[in-house]
């Protein structure tokens, strides 16, 4: 047990070496908070039962309440998390390292090597669950029933099985009782620049170790310490394998996890890993039918492929064998760009989808020429990550069952996953043909059912009207409300994956929605999470995307900040606000703003300072190309609660006085340079003009109110002729201030 005063933010901890570290610290006694913006539903899960306090969001200025801070080698050294971790005087330790701080109280059985380390160590865990043997064990991957956590804390034993990852040289600081080194196959150049230096850090684990060493048949490598050394061959299969797991690796693996356990209990049940599920991505088979297999599987080296391959090609010989590929690291797919198209040539075809990069940068395309420059005979077919990629597969697929039954294999370790389950369920579907919903929708529920948290609100024909406060428009296609940020990360991936445009709705306001609907996903942020409103130190705000602006500004007030005043004359939510820079009183949203944090149109996760920002009237460049997660927001001064209500109080007077209390989307258009649109229309005599149930307000001119009944053509109409006025008799263009969802502006004033 640690030290009751100890804290551990787990940075990164949805990885799958994390997760399962996290969670047996956390059922082992320690403080465990835990951090991913891209945290999968099925490891919240077991993190939640486990006692992992989990944040959907998390500031550098918040570090400080922890005492230590565990994170991904993926993450880089210049995060600000990490930066301001340094800055407090946190300790920090990449995962192996928490790893090794734990393992040296232990009896560590340490499963190392190049290939099937997760796999072994899951036989190993299968197999002390059968046995009831006292032991404790951290996986680095789920099991594929996701029956049982991928840890396991025993008190009353010393003894650990983990496996130790070599890719970051953090296998360095383990001293284990006993090593199972499975195999060496070179990999990892961006750390190690030859084979030898991989030797080298295998070598040294060895000798470091403190009673046996368990190796391969054959292995060139042997410890130069007193220890005992045993070999396993795979040829004896001591503990017999069920389908998933056959293969010649598996064997290899199945040998070795009988040596582990066999440390245990003299006599072994010869059924042992019948039961196996097998590991999560290793072999998964997504579907069966009589003329179509879909497997996916982790396999990113290109002995691992061949194996994957021998495997697949001896259980199906009489089905066509399709390989869809993607590379994992530029670093990788240049290392081994002649040997992976050597690999893939067993296949019948062979497809390819982008590299998938990591944490390291280069050119996709040039890395994806590279690679299909150097297949000899037929040439592979390069994939798109969306649906276009995923029909154009499907031709083929069934092109080829036309003649023989066909396997599909994806293979490779970035998120071809999601490619893979996004096809299945297409091909499901395409099979299927449901009478009840069209073949897209099906396709993407499908995808979706296992991903999103169940709070996640998902609906197809969702009428918009009554979610904006101009009570007007048709149906979005399909509607979301994500409970989370990871739901939200799964929701855009599908959109992605299905190719379907996405809209994000706070509040509705400052928006039009067409008569017609939006023909894609709509995203509203109206769980929870994103309403978070907190304080932090500095007399600074956290506020969600989702959060009311009203509600902002009177918990400043509570807080004794000024500056914020302005924001309760404002009908929307930050996400909008900071998307538009939205203003009133001569004040603007980012006159308050220190960080935004937000994803970019590629769904990337940023933590961007103002100054990063191009903002302007009525927009912010960076903002309107991805989605404003929520911002740090500062004020301009500590004041007395009473002044500053005073201060809001005059406002919200201003505001009644002077803006008419119908639905509306709020200021129609945007002020012309030179002028003002409100003054232009009152000047003109132009309020009161109607087109069905819309009207310019009496009240202030640049409001169109629905008197009831309007509908998206008559307030588009209504734009069109007071801009054709006003143009007329001043010369000046009115442009529209208010979203058009649905439409275009651009389209709709140019008919």
């Amino acid at each position: 047990m640690t030290d009751s005063q100890e804290t551990f933010l787990f940075f990164g901890v949805g990885g799958m070496g994390m997760a399962p570290l996290a969670g047996w610290m956390a059922e082992a006694g320690y403080s465990i908070c835990g951090y991913d913006a891209h945290l999968q539903e099925r490891v919240r899960y077991w993190l939640d039962g486990a006692g992992v306090r989990l944040e959907d969001f998390i500031f550098p200025e918040q570090v400080s309440a922890f005492t230590t801070l565990v994170y991904s080698s993926a993450v880089a050294p210049e995060h600000p998390v990490l930066v301001a971790a340094r800055e407090a005087g946190l300790q920090l330790l990449r995962r192996g390292e928490m790893l090794a701080e734990l393992a040296r109280d232990r009896r560590l059985i340490a499963i190392v090597g190049s290939h099937g380390k997760t796999t072994t160590s899951g036989m190993i865990a299968h197999g002390i669950q059968r046995e009831g043997i006292p032991c404790n064990y951290i996986l680095g991957g789920l099991f594929a029933d996701g029956s049982t956590p991928p840890w396991r804390f025993e008190a009353a034993t010393p003894w650990l099985v983990a496996e130790i990852d070599e890719s970051d040289g953090t296998i360095e600081g383990f001293s284990p009782d006993t090593t199972v080194l499975l195999n060496i196959d070179w990999d990892h150049a961006d750390h190690y620049a030859t084979p030898r230096e991989l030797e080298g850090a295998f070598l040294g684990l060895m000798d470091r170790t403190g009673a046996s060493v368990v190796l391969p048949e054959n292995c060139p490598l042997r410890p130069s310490t007193a220890v005992a050394v045993a070999q396993f061959t795979g040829a004896a299969d001591r503990l017999a394998l069920h389908a998933p797991a056959l293969g010649r690796f598996n064997q290899l693996n199945g040998d070795a996890a009988a040596a582990v356990l066999g440390r245990f209990r003299t006599q072994l049940q010869a059924d042992l890993l019948t039961g196996f599920p097998g590991m999560a991505r290793r072999q998964a088979r997504l579907y069966t039918s009589p003329g179509l297999t879909i497997i996916e599987d982790y396999a990113h080296h290109p002995t691992e492929i061949d194996a994957l391959l021998e495997c697949l090609r001896a259980n199906k010989p009489e089905k066509r064998l399709m390989v869809v590929f993607q590379p994992h690291r530029f670093s990788r797919t240049r290392q081994f760009k002649a040997a992976f198209a050597q690999s893939l040539g067993a296949a019948d075809s062979v497809f390819l989808l982008p590299v998938y990069p990591a944490h390291e940068s280069g050119s996709v395309g040039t890395a994806m020429r590279d690679l299909a420059a150097e297949f000899s005979e037929t040439a592979p077919v390069v994939l798109t990550f969306d649906r276009t990629g995923m029909q154009a597969l499907a031709e083929a697929v069934e092109l080829a069952s036309q003649t023989s039954g066909v396997q599909v294999a994806f293979v490779g370790a970035g998120d071809i996953e999601e490619f893979a389950t996004a096809f299945t369920a297409l091909m499901e579907t395409r099979r299927e043909r449901p009478a009840d919903l069209p073949l897209v929708r099906a396709a993407w529920r499908r995808y979706l059912e296992t991903r999103l948290s169940p709070d996640c609100l998902v609906k197809f024909d969702e009428p918009l009207a009554n979610k904006t406060t101009m009570r007007i428009g048709g149906a979005a296609r399909f509607y979301a409300e994500p409970a989370n940020l990871s739901d939200l990360l799964v929701l855009l991936r599908a959109a992605r994956l299905f190719n379907l445009p996405v809209f994000h709705m706070g509040r509705g306001s400052n928006l039009l929605v067409s008569d017609g609907g939006f023909d894609g996903l709509v995203v509203r942020f109206s769980a929870g999470a994103w309403r978070r409103v907190e304080s932090l130190d500095g007399g600074r705000i956290w506020a969600g995307a989702g959060g009311r602006l009203k509600e902002i500004c009177g918990f400043a007030a509570k807080q004794g900040l000024s500056g914020f005043e302005f924001l309760e004359g404002i009908p929307g939510a930050v996400g909008g606000a900071l998307r538009m820079n939205a203003g009133a009183m001569g004040s603007w949203m980012f006159d308050l703003v220190e960080r935004v944090q937000l994803l970019d149109e590629f769904g990337v996760f940023h933590d961007l300072p103002k100054e990063a920002f191009h903002f302007g009237y009525r927009k912010v460049e960076e903002i309107s190309r991805g989605i404003a997660l929520g911002a740090i927001l500062k004020g301009a001064d500590s004041e007395a609660e009473a002044s500053i209500r005073g201060r809001i109080d005059s406002y919200s007077t201003t505001r009644k006085e002077s803006q008419p209390r119908g639905a509306s989307a709020g200021c129609i258009f945007k002020n012309p340079e030179g002028s003002y649109a409100g003054k232009l229309i009152d000047e003109l005599g132009i309020k009161g003009m109607a087109v069905g149930g819309a009207e310019v307000s009496a009240v202030h001119g640049n409001f169109i109110v629905n008197q009831g009944g309007a509908t998206a053509a008559d307030v588009i109409e209504l734009v069109r002729r007071v801009r054709a006025k006003v143009k007329a008799e001043t010369g000046y263009i009115l442009e529209p201030e208010v979203l058009l969802v649905g439409q275009s502006w651009e389209d709709v004033l140019a008919e």
